[in-house]
């Protein structure tokens, strides 16, 4: 009786200690699992630990099976694998080793998913974490990602247009880009601007009345649309997208004022599908949705329009009258559109100051307009957040997008800028020098105005754009 009594005992002791477990604390008789350190790894990490391990000590050594799925491949985003480990005979853990494959390829996120799929002791139960997901990444970048993008006119009818390219971080500087990765003697005549869609950048040659189409972070050429000996522009100048086409301002013949328009192109196709006839001297062009508006500045003459076309008629609905020669528009967060008029230079002996006009892009209204003087005549708007910024007599000015008057304090004096653009709280200038000697690159930091880094370029640099990270 007395040991009848000691075994109820223990045995209800032994039900009342397992009742008040937590049951996450208690592993499974025989379960086998698997992990790792982390989730994600670069390509360059070389050999990741993968652990497979059991909750229970065995006899004998088992083998657990495993397979390899995702997106990575085997062979060629890691090495082969047996497909099968023996865990040792008292022992409770096992490593794989899972060796990466580092490539130079440039890549999206990829994943080796490994799942157990069965084991050699028919008794072992396979536990919930039995799969395991691994992401690889990427480790290698495009020659010309994540850097600014500057356009050389070069000298006009020469034929030495070229781009380069500056490193992000402001310690590489590539000129002649566009000849260097496609093995050609020349990009051509006259490189004007540069445009952005997905992967591909529109280069504007306006000398050699073409668009070398290139993708943006190699710098391969994709197409030529047009060319000297084709029709599709005259004098082409600044493009856009809208509605998934390509806008490109062309301002035709110089001794006919009614031929200027602008060219529509299929981006499917690299195409011009039709033009759409504007008034005399179409620059600067901006989209905003389906609205497109384009400057007016008059070509080989003086205007004072811009020009509103809706993209999904490619028709012209209005032409909002503002200053004299607009050279360069923006788009504020609020979604109005603000427009930089020059006015007339001098020796054309019609002198007119500049002038910058705000428009209400809902009904293309203009709602402000500030004056300068005569001889004052600006350029180069930019915009960055709230910010506004010009250039104008060697200075740059910035003001509020709120602001009803013009600055009276430069921000920096002294520069020689033939165009500017301001990135992530940096102005960044270029100075053609004379025009026949290798330009230069400016960068200020605005936090203090204070000059950051200045870099040689190429002949006659024209055009800042900065070419962003790629999409992996």
């Amino acid at each position: 009786m007395k040991l009848k009594h000691f075994m109820l005992t223990a045995a209800l002791a032994s039900f009342i200690l397992i009742s008040c477990s937590d049951d996450d604390d208690m592993p499974t008789p025989g379960t086998i699992g698997i992990s790792t350190t982390n989730d994600s790894y670069d390509e360059g990490d070389g050999t990741i630990g993968i652990t497979i391990s059991t909750s229970s000590v065995y006899a004998t050594d088992v083998t657990i099976n495993y397979e390899l799925t995702g997106t990575a491949t085997e062979g060629e985003d890691y090495q082969s694998l047996a497909g099968s480990v023996v865990l040792p005979a008292g022992e409770t853990t096992i490593v794989e080793s899972l060796t990466l494959i580092d490539d130079t390829e440039v890549e999206s996120s990829e994943e080796v998913i490994l799942t157990i799929t069965s084991t050699s002791n028919d008794e072992d139960i396979i536990g919930a974490n039995n799969s395991l997901i691994i992401t690889i990444t990427d480790n290698d970048s495009y020659p010309f990602e994540n850097g600014i993008l500057v356009s050389h006119e070069g000298n006009f009818s020469q034929g030495n247009a070229s781009i380069s390219f500056v490193s992000g971080d402001l310690t590489t500087v590539e000129n002649g880009i566009f000849k260097t990765v496609n093995d050609v003697d020349a990009l051509g005549d006259t490189a004007q601007s540069i445009s952005f869609h997905e992967n591909m950048a529109y280069i504007v040659m306006n000398g050699s009345q073409k668009i070398e189409v290139v993708n943006r972070y190699t710098f391969e050429s994709v197409t030529t649309i047009g060319g000297p000996n084709e029709t599709d522009f005259l004098n082409p100048r600044y493009m856009a997208i809208a509605n998934g086409k390509g806008y490109v301002t062309n301002w035709g013949d110089g001794s006919n004022p009614d031929d200027d328009y602008v060219a529509v192109i299929d981006l499917e196709t690299n195409t011009v599908e039709s033009t759409i006839s504007v008034a005399e001297g179409p620059e600067k062009i901006i989209t905003k949705d389906n609205t497109i508006y384009v400057a007016l500045q008059g070509g080989f003459n003086q205007n004072n329009g811009v020009t509103v076309i809706d993209a999904t008629t490619n028709s012209v609905t209005t032409t909002i009258t503002v200053g004299d020669r607009p050279n360069s528009m923006q788009i504020d967060d609020s979604g109005n559109l603000w427009v930089l008029s020059s006015g007339n230079p001098a020796w054309t002996g019609n002198e007119t100051a500049g002038q910058i006009d705000k428009i209400n892009t809902s009904d293309n209204t203009v709602t402000t307009t500030m004056n300068y003087a005569v001889t004052e005549h600006p350029g180069s708007l930019e915009i960055e957040g709230a910010t506004l910024y010009y250039y104008s007599g060697g200075s740059v000015y910035a003001m509020d997008t709120t602001a009803s008057v013009l600055p009276t304090t430069a921000e920096i004096e002294g520069l020689r800028f033939y165009d500017m653009a301001v990135i992530d709280g940096k102005l960044y200038g270029v100075d053609a020098k004379d025009f026949v000697s290798n330009g230069s690159l400016e960068v200020y930091d605005l936090s203090d105005n204070t000059l950051f880094a200045s870099k040689t370029l190429s002949i006659i640099p024209a055009g800042i754009y900065y070419n962003e990270t790629a999409a992996r």
